[in-house]
């Protein structure tokens, strides 16, 4: 029996803006287990300039929600376009047509107004290049001011399925009814990401309970407006509540850019560990084609290098658990494989954070 579609899932990112954030950092992770042999391709240049978009709409959408109803709980939907192990991985280039072809299908069928490269340039994607190729793309729930409500509909993912397979066949020559499974009936799909998160929990989110108590003193607003609107005369009650009314109005408004800021912090220590820890790889690959080479001189400066990248990052404000052991988990593979345990000797795990 041949394939009825190429397979595309969609789930709901949780969480808020940390289960968000944590699942950008799990698309562009290489050392994720389920990555391995996977060369993961950017297409969205600026993960950090999504994750900042999105929860800054998501959070003015909620202060400036007069509606009523719940507040946003899922920054956004997570679609995965998965082509059969069997097939061509298509080029860079065929996959950014492909990439355009889903975002106008999305944008069209959700009833977006405006320019599709304005919808695009708010959603974030990349390509995992590997046995199962598949193109990962996140849709903001908030776009434009407006609550995306169709956007985990099953109307929109039928479409997004039609036109995988139609984009497949125009833009690689590849035919989804040319495969066969080679599973059936596998069931419903894990979510790998959220198994692979290996993070220690930290303390609350401090922009989830700002949000909170912003929301808080915007009802606390709301309701003296109403109060004040009803009195007819002009009692120094009345003239009391619309003062109060007044300084809450500023201080939610002062709530509102603190909320702005911290987001702005959080993706910043974000950026600083991943150029760090980048570094700390590249330094660390060095030491070892310089031990390969027997070039002395290459052997000497990357190791000087992976330690004071090691040291920088233990000073780091983001600096955790999974940071640590990832680093000298990567140290002692480097060290097994040279049998040379020069790291080791000067730089060690600081183990400050609670199990």
């Amino acid at each position: 029996m041949s394939l009825k579609n190429f397979v595309v899932t969609t789930q709901r990112v949780k969480s808020k803006s940390d289960g968000l954030i944590q699942y950008v950092n799990y698309l562009n992770n290489e050392k994720a287990p389920s990555h391995k042999n996977t060369k993961i391709i950017e297409i969205s240049k600026n993960p950090e300039s999504f994750l900042k978009n999105t929860i800054i709409n998501t959070v003015n959408f909620d202060n400036n929600n007069k509606k009523g109803g719940r507040k946003v709980e899922s920054l956004a939907q997570s679609f995965n376009f998965i082509l059969p192990p069997k097939v061509d991985n298509p080029t860079e280039e065929q996959w950014i047509l492909i990439y355009k072809d889903l975002v106008t299908k999305a944008k069209n069928t959700l009833e977006i107004d405006g320019k599709t490269s304005d919808f695009a340039r708010s959603c974030y994607v990349n390509i995992h290049e590997q046995k199962n190729p598949h193109l990962n793309l996140l849709i903001p729930r908030i776009y434009d001011d407006k609550r995306l409500h169709a956007l985990d509909q099953k109307n929109l993912l039928i479409q997004l399925k039609k036109e995988f397979n139609r984009s497949v066949l125009q833009h690689c020559n590849i035919d989804f009814k040319a495969y066969k499974p080679d599973q059936q009936n596998v069931g419903k799909r894990r979510k790998k990401w959220q198994l692979d998160q290996d993070q220690a929990r930290k303390a609350k989110d401090l922009l989830v309970e700002e949000r909170l108590e912003l929301a808080e003193e915007r009802l606390e607003l709301a309701t003296e407006t109403l109060a004040a609107a009803q009195l007819i005369d002009r009692s120094e009650q009345v003239q009391e509540r619309a003062e109060t009314a007044q300084i809450k109005a500023q201080e939610a408004t002062a709530h509102a850019r603190q909320v702005e800021a911290e987001a702005d912090r959080k993706i910043s220590l974000m950026e600083e560990m991943k150029n760090i820890f980048n570094n700390f790889k590249s330094s660390i690959n060095d030491w070892i084609k310089g031990i390969k080479n027997k070039d002395e001189l290459l052997e000497d400066i990357a190791l000087n290098d992976v330690v004071a990248s090691v040291k920088t990052a233990q000073k780091h404000e983001s600096y955790d658990e999974t940071i640590e052991n990832l680093m000298f988990n990567t140290i002692e593979i480097a060290e097994d494989e040279t049998k040379k345990p020069q790291i080791s000797k000067k730089v060690s795990r600081i183990r400050k954070y609670k199990p």
